[in-house]
């Protein structure tokens, strides 16, 4: 979050604080750009599960996946790339706070 837009939030009655994770940002590599780009372009491909204890991320709808993949015609490397991402995503999106 910036100062303008820190700003707008007090405009609009509001206190709006960065910690200081917020403020330090994520550099991907050049190398990796493809990748992650797909992978957000995926975002919407998720396949979740409503339980008692809450929601379950069962993983990506690959051939959904794919699809995207190839509209935005990924380098074939992509696909292995993001199922690493979507493999340490999983760990995160489980994780329970019991």
């Amino acid at each position: 979050m910036d100062d303008a837009v820190a700003s707008d939030f007090t405009k609009m009655g509001f206190s709006v604080t960065a910690t200081e994770v917020e403020k330090q940002g994520v550099e991907i590599m050049p190398v990796n750009h493809a990748s992650f780009d797909a992978f957000l372009e995926c975002q919407t491909q998720w396949q979740v599960a409503a339980t008692m204890a809450g929601l379950f991320w069962q993983g990506l709808n690959y051939p959904a996946v794919r699809l995207v993949l190839d509209d935005i015609e990924a380098p074939k490397h992509v696909f292995a790339d993001i199922r690493l991402m979507e493999a340490e995503a999983l760990t995160i999106l489980n994780e329970r706070d019991d």
